[in-house]
């Protein structure tokens, strides 16, 4: 004789049936694993030009400090190019054009754009913030073309 799927509810010789989980013990291990994802994905996106960002913070410490042969040479420069040292000091000098008067300069936000990066410091005598290309490989610096701030701050 077959054995029956469900026991007799009268003799009791059934399966009890199990109790359900409260829907906060059923959601706590997904919730923990989108937490995870999402401070990741914060995290990636916080440091992923974390060089490029310091090669930048680097070269505004020297500059400030007035190391400016050091800071001269993280300045990406092709031999013959016209952009000498004394170009260099008259934009990064103590009295140049970007540091006359500052008293700070920081990285406020970055952009990767193909085999640079666009690297935005604030510097507090400058209302919008200036844009200098990191090349990803050399780490070598240089005025960038585009900047988002200034854009925004057309519209």
């Amino acid at each position: 004789m077959k054995e029956p799927m469900i026991g007799s509810l009268l003799y009791g010789d059934h399966k009890a049936p199990r109790k359900s989980r409260p829907w906060q013990e059923r959601v706590k291990v997904p919730g923990i694993v989108l937490a995870v994802f999402i401070l990741l994905g914060f995290l990636g996106y916080k440091y992923y030009n974390y060089r490029q960002e310091r090669s930048v913070t680097e070269f505004l410490a020297q500059v400030s400090s007035g190391h400016i042969d050091d800071a001269f040479a993280k300045w990406d420069v092709e031999p013959g190019d016209s952009y000498t040292m004394t170009d260099f000091l008259s934009d990064w000098g103590k009295d140049g054009y970007y540091m006359k008067g500052a008293t700070s300069a920081k990285v406020i936000d970055s952009n990767s754009r193909g085999p640079a990066v666009d690297v935005y410091v604030a510097i507090n005598t400058f209302q919008i913030p200036l844009s200098l290309r990191v090349n990803k490989e050399t780490l070598k610096l240089s005025f960038s073309p585009r900047n988002k701030y200034k854009a925004q701050a057309s519209k």
